[in-house]
């Protein structure tokens, strides 16, 4: 029998993994048609969405699971989604919404661990922390595409093991645990409840340094690669854009003194060319300096102080005017302007 929890209890489940990875997928077995599913090689832009699910008849016991955004993004630099994510998790983190753990998804159908995923897969066990890794379940997905013939059984399941053999092998070590997602229903409320119901509450490193450390997110052990390559980034196209100032000088000088000699023809056609094509790339340079900085200053906000005060304020404007089961729920959605969904499931 499932007794009444103080609402502050109800956990959460981050669903992490590179764009394509079948997060979306996974939440909508839970929860049909709950999340936006990207089915083409561009992704959906959307926030993070967050489905609460309530185990019990009485509504008394809930989690709720979150679809993150991917990295390797088609619209968003990386930088700009880790400065996404550590929002989310400083907010959660704010508001004392113990995080059960992170189901890592990695499709079955990728011949190897590409560049974008390897990086990923880095990068989280960065965010996580090695203390972290217990809570972490590390799933094979989109085994649906393998087929029935045994060749590609076979080449499938080898693919599976080279994960478990070479790079999930230190997380497995210290804690995590594997699983195959065969696209059902049955088989994401069992990753979920597992993680509800046989681990403990863990705290990530990041929200650690992002709201008891007060840092920023560049500041942090997994932001400081992106801060330095941002940097390094920077000044490279700083210096294309200086080395494109300096062409369009000389070049604009070599036009005027053409056009005192009174020179006209092919060779007057051919420099008013070569300005146009300097002026072009000194325009796409700039958009890319501008853009670098944009960035950067994204990862340079201390998360954690602003989530803090955005909490407070959200919290005294809401009142008693909802459902106090729901509110820690509802003021982690309203914080980020995130779409919540609320399903009931059985379970047996």
């Amino acid at each position: 029998m499932v007794t009444r929890r103080d609402p502050r209890t109800d956990g959460m489940v981050l669903v992490m993994g590179v764009t394509g990875a079948g997060k979306s997928t996974f939440i909508n077995t839970l929860k049909p048609h709950s999340v936006q599913v990207g089915h083409d090689l561009e992704s959906i832009r959307a926030p993070p969405q967050a489905v609460q699910m309530f185990l019990d008849e009485d509504e008394h016991l809930s989690v709720t699971v979150v679809d993150t955004p991917g990295f390797d993004d088609t619209w968003r630099s990386d930088a700009e989604i880790l400065a996404e994510i550590t929002e989310y998790l400083a907010t959660q983190y704010a508001l004392r919404i113990p995080l059960k753990g992170i189901i890592y998804l990695h499709p079955i159908c990728e011949n190897r661990m590409k560049g974008s995923a390897r990086k990923y897969f880095d990068m989280f066990r960065l965010l996580c922390g090695d203390q972290a890794l217990k809570n972490v379940m590390l799933v094979t997905t989109r085994w649906d595409t393998v087929g029935q013939a045994p060749d590609r059984i076979g080449e499938a399941l080898r693919r599976e093991q080279d994960l478990l053999d070479n790079w999930w092998k230190p997380m497995l070590r210290q804690g995590a645990s594997s699983a195959q997602f065969k696209g059902t229903r049955a088989s994401a409320e069992a990753m979920v409840l597992e993680l509800v119901r046989d681990r403990d509450d863990v705290v990530l490193d990041v929200q650690r340094e992002l709201v008891d450390g007060h840092k920023k997110v560049g500041e942090t052990t997994v932001g400081m690669p992106f801060m330095n390559q941002l940097d390094s980034d920077i000044v490279k196209w700083k210096r294309v854009l200086a080395k494109a100032d300096e062409d369009l000088a000389q070049a604009k000088e070599r036009e005027r003194e053409l056009r005192s000699q009174g020179l006209r023809g092919d060779a007057m056609k051919d420099l008013e060319d070569h300005v146009r094509l300097l002026k072009k790339r000194r325009r796409e340079a700039e958009k890319v300096v501008k853009q670098l900085e944009t960035t950067q200053k994204k990862i340079q906000v201390k998360v954690g102080e602003k989530v803090k005060l955005q909490v407070g304020e959200k919290i005294s404007s809401l009142g008693g005017r909802i459902d106090p089961v729901s509110i820690g729920i509802a003021v982690f959605a309203a914080v980020l302007n995130i779409t919540l969904t609320v399903v009931k499931f059985a379970v047996m």
